[in-house]
């Protein structure tokens, strides 16, 4: 297909996204969707579709489980949408974990070091939420600098038991607030005060805060077991808003990811001359949260079988529909234990437990 009669901007979603059953009607009719599973449980020594389609909501949303499984889900639309369509994106991001996605697609990480790069960067997350009772909160409804003025008085920037950062930067309206839990209880009240909306995230522990700091010193240790390539399309950095193609950019900005803010609706200014966006991914939040700022953008979620027949429909791209008989589908259900993952060095205590970022969504 070709791409020069519109531009397309791809966007991928971060952890809050998941659900038990995502990915289930691609997984049945899609030969590629399913290698993709099997390579990932290998790797992982995870078995996917157990965790994706048969486990426990509560499973899932461990940060471990939770951020590779939409990744894998992720990963495998815009698979099948590149290698089955020819549909491939001239500018591409992710909101926080989502970005790993991104960055997959952009082509800065093969899948196999992207999920091990990733599930490391879960593990000490979770390992960063142990020593300080921490939390995020959406708020909404209230401009910038009266949600940082609300911010400023609680937080003691010498503290890391006082702490309230406004770490996502969603749309005009729409924030998210990452600190201890004593002081967003404190900033949840004058929030509501002043007019505002506000609501707790299903996460572990206050991210992209200063808490956040010595996770992504760890983490760094591990970022030279894989490989990074400069980026075949443009990829918009969440920690600065700003397009990057090179692989020293990538490296030194997806360390600072961890304990930096989520410039979102500053990043999305660079899809602003795209005739397309396409949110690829089990969600559909982020897409609505930029169809509230750009209401005549043509701007499209892709998850399922029928999200994809409809965006080839608008693109005049010819539907191929491939047909599985049981046997095939069963065949690619037993995943074999051999790991595929780089080797990686013992990780003290690291639990597999999760966190990051639902996107708060206007109600």
């Amino acid at each position: 297909m070709e791409n020069s009669k519109k531009k397309i901007g791809m966007i991928f979603p971060g952890q809050g996204s998941q659900v038990l059953g995502m990915g289930k009607d691609l997984y049945d009719k899609q030969r590629i969707v399913q290698e993709l599973f099997e390579e990932a449980s290998n790797c992982l020594d995870t078995n996917f579709v157990r965790l994706c389609f048969a486990s426990s909501e509560r499973e899932l949303r461990e940060t471990v489980n939770a951020q590779t499984a939409i990744f894998l889900i992720s990963a495998a639309v815009y698979s099948l949408l590149k290698e089955k369509y020819g549909i491939v994106p001239d500018v591409v991001a992710g909101h926080s974990s989502g970005e790993y996605a991104a960055i997959f697609a952009a082509g800065g990480m093969s899948f196999v070091d992207t999920l091990y790069l990733l599930k490391k960067r879960a593990l000490f997350m979770e390992e960063a939420t142990k020593t300080v009772y921490g939390s995020m909160i959406a708020v909404l409804g209230l401009p910038q600098a009266r949600v940082q003025e609300i911010c400023a008085r609680y937080d003691d920037k010498n503290s890391h038991v006082q702490v309230a950062e406004v770490v996502n930067y969603n749309a005009t309206t729409n924030f998210v607030v990452s600190g201890t839990v004593n002081v967003l209880d404190l900033v949840k009240a004058d929030v509501i005060a002043a007019g505002g909306k506000v609501s707790m995230l299903n996460v572990a522990g206050a991210f992209h805060s200063r808490l956040m700091v010595t996770a992504a010193k760890l983490f760094a240790m591990y970022m030279v077991k894989v490989d990074f390539n400069d980026l075949e399309v443009p990829l918009v950095s969440n920690t600065e808003a700003r397009m990057i193609e090179s692989k020293d950019d990538l490296k030194m900005l997806i360390n600072r990811q961890m304990s930096s803010h989520t410039l979102w609706w500053q990043s999305m200014q660079q899809f602003a001359d795209c005739d397309i966006i396409l949110e690829v991914g089990p969600s559909d939040k982020l897409s609505k949260m930029l169809k509230r700022e750009w209401p005549h953008k043509e701007i499209y979620q892709v998850n399922t079988m029928q999200d994809v027949e409809d965006l080839l429909e608008r693109l005049g791209v010819p539907f191929e529909q491939e047909y599985l008989i049981d046997a095939e589908i069963e065949k690619v259900h037993k995943s074999s234990k051999k790991k595929q993952a780089p080797a990686s060095v013992p990780l003290e205590e690291a639990v597999q437990a999760e966190a990051v970022q639902e996107v708060a969504q206007a109600q």
